[in-house]
């Protein structure tokens, strides 16, 4: 299961293309980069965190725990600039690998799954220029 947040902000660019964007909808690489930073920077944050990676619908995050991995995706919400506020979807799914076996047998750990999602949450919450829209990744 995707953990799917959808949040309002101007607090990361959203108007300007850059030359290295792979198409117009490939903001999000400074929120990228202040996640990161915030995630890292949390108390018990268990996780290791990639650099972000550029893809077509924005920016992401591996993180790592363990032998598990998981993709944190901001996604800009639109089809080029737009007025602002700014609309992004953020998600948190587990990846099982391409290891046939591994794909097979081994199993994530929900608690983790979860532990990540509500760090992610509770980290962009803190957050007071961004605006959660919906929210279906939280549970206490």
């Amino acid at each position: 299961m995707n953990a799917l947040i959808t949040v309002e902000t101007d607090a990361f660019e959203h108007r300007h293309l850059k030359p290295h964007f792979i198409n117009p909808c490939c903001f999000g690489e400074d929120f990228a980069s202040w996640l990161k930073k915030e995630l890292t920077e949390t108390a018990h944050f268990d996780f290791q965190l990639s650099d972000p990676i550029q893809e077509d619908y924005g920016w992401g995050l591996w993180a790592s725990h363990s032998k598990d991995r998981y993709w944190i995706a901001l996604s800009y919400f639109g089809d080029g600039p737009q007025e602002p506020p700014a609309k992004w979807i953020i998600s948190v799914t587990y990846d099982r690998g391409l290891n046939l076996v591994d794909r097979l047998f081994h199993r994530n750990r929900a608690g983790v799954e979860q532990q990540l999602r509500n760090i992610v949450r509770e980290t962009v919450i803190s957050n007071h220029a961004i605006r959660i829209v919906s929210d279906s990744s939280y549970e206490p």
